[in-house]
């Protein structure tokens, strides 16, 4: 029998991949947007409109009625829309879904959080998300809580390494070296709308991520056997780079939380365990295989046979 998923987030880049791969399993998808979104791609796609907003919660229990699961990939801290914020989306809206989620019964809720959030109470938007999993352990909802790692593609706006690769010099902020987790959106996007739909895949966190971490000269290495173009690469001095981030920072929040969040990510620590990952989801996908794909995405030429 198809569920019927509350998709809340559901016209930004990774819920939108959500809503791709719930249609891929056959699910009654509805998209919980805000007045004045435009949403007439998701119609195209068969997405039932249900008219809400994350901080206003007279709208959220009718919005879950019937529902079997809700998947929030919502976020406050990319400032999308005015009045989008850490507080007001990221942390009350938040909470106002998770108080929906209980009154109405909703018998799942897929939450995306961020990998090793229990260990990064520097970098606030990542501290966010460990503060709504206790608040679902707190309110005792049916919860899976998702703990990606970095994500190796971005909006084709924001996307961090497809100039660099495509035009074969490739320059990143503090190092090359540091390996971290990484992950495709659109293998989470997969794994949300599954923990969505299989009862199989236990409540609680889990980590995603890669087999393995991988540095930018692992990017390099596999962006270049894959075009078969050579590709420099060098990292700008983080002394410098973080030092223009603070002064920004002081008139702008989120660049000191980016600041904050590099020198996390930095240090080393931000490496997934994903042992219940390969239990529940199936292979893990390898570094090669996830660059491979990502060269393809941002159309980087491929190497002739």
């Amino acid at each position: 029998m198809s569920k019927s998923v509350l998709v809340v987030g559901g016209t930004g880049y990774l819920g939108g991949k959500v809503i791709n791969h719930l249609f891929n399993h056959s699910a009654n998808v509805f998209a919980l947007v805000r007045e004045g979104s435009n949403t007439q791609e998701l119609e195209s796609k068969g997405v039932q409109i249900i008219r809400g907003d994350l901080s206003k919660p007279e709208t959220l229990l009718p919005a879950l009625k019937n529902m079997d699961a809700v998947i929030s990939t919502a976020i406050g801290y990319s400032n999308r829309k005015k009045g989008d914020n850490l507080k007001n989306v990221d942390d009350l809206g938040n909470r106002n879904l998770v108080n929906a989620v209980k009154l109405s019964n909703t018998p799942r809720f897929v939450f995306t959080s961020v990998l090793n959030v229990h260990q990064a109470e520097s970098v606030p938007h990542f501290w966010q998300k460990k503060l709504i999993e206790d608040y679902m352990d707190q309110m005792e909802v049916p919860y899976v809580a998702l703990r990606p790692g970095a994500f190796l593609d971005q909006t084709p706006k924001n996307d961090f390494y497809a100039g660099g690769l495509k035009k074969g010099n490739l320059k990143v902020f503090g190092t090359t070296t540091v390996k971290w987790t990484y992950i495709l959106s659109d293998d989470i996007a997969k794994y949300l709308a599954i923990a969505a739909v299989d009862d199989t895949i236990p409540l609680g966190r889990m980590d995603i991520g890669m087999t393995e971490p991988m540095n930018i000269q692992m990017l390099v290495k596999y962006a270049t056997e894959y075009s078969g173009m050579p590709i420099k690469v060098g990292a700008l001095p983080w002394a410098v780079i973080g030092s223009i981030f603070s002064f920004i920072g002081l008139f702008k929040s989120q660049m000191a939380d980016l600041k904050k969040m590099f020198d996390y990510m930095f240090s080393g620590q931000y490496v997934a365990d994903t042992s219940l990952q390969l239990k529940y989801f199936g292979e893990v996908p390898s570094v090669k295989d996830s660059v491979f794909r990502y060269c393809a995405q941002i159309g980087l030429p491929k190497r002739s046979a």
